[in-house]
């Protein structure tokens, strides 16, 4: 069983938690993370969820998930990172990108930055199918063709990678 610290609209927390799976009262949130591992290259490392996965089987999506009770925000990108692809974060090679606010939770965005090659990848084997890197082009075309997730702030994330230097 996932326990989640609930925060409100401000987010702050509230004391309270919740339990994965059972709907979330109007104006409670969780935290979750989006992690993007960015190359020398400027390619973005993604990864292909399962097909029994509940939401979105089968796509094409950021690493991630949502913070478990007591984690921040840096604790979660670390965690969801290491366990669904193998990576390690560690302050030297990440970056707190932003957050967007959606229904019913805060996203905070990371980019990791690495070079691993896809044979280095250790994947999750009960939520990750498979994984490769990809330039923002690419990522465009596989939201036109409806295989990756259209998150709303994609092209935001695309501005914010060109605009940092990848060593």
């Amino acid at each position: 069983m996932e326990i989640w610290d609930v925060y409100d609209n401000c987010f702050n927390k509230t004391g309270r938690t919740h339990i994965r799976g059972e709907k979330l009262t109007d104006g409670d949130n969780h935290l979750v993370v989006h992690i993007y591992p960015v190359n020398s290259k400027g390619e973005i490392l993604i990864q292909k969820r399962l097909d029994t996965i509940e939401w979105k089987p089968g796509y094409w999506a950021a690493t991630g998930g949502s913070a478990v009770k007591g984690e921040d925000a840096w604790s979660a990108c670390k965690r969801e990172l290491q366990e669904e692809m193998g990576i390690q974060a560690e302050i030297e090679n990440s970056e707190y990108c932003f957050m967007v606010k959606r229904h019913d939770n805060f996203c905070t965005v990371w980019i990791i930055k690495c070079n691993i090659t896809k044979e280095g990848l250790q994947l999750q084997q009960t939520e990750v199918a498979d994984a490769k890197w990809a330039t923002p082009e690419e990522i465009r075309k596989m939201i036109e063709e409806d295989s990756f997730i259209n998150y709303n702030y994609i092209e935001y994330l695309f501005d914010y990678i060109e605009g940092i230097k990848i060593h």
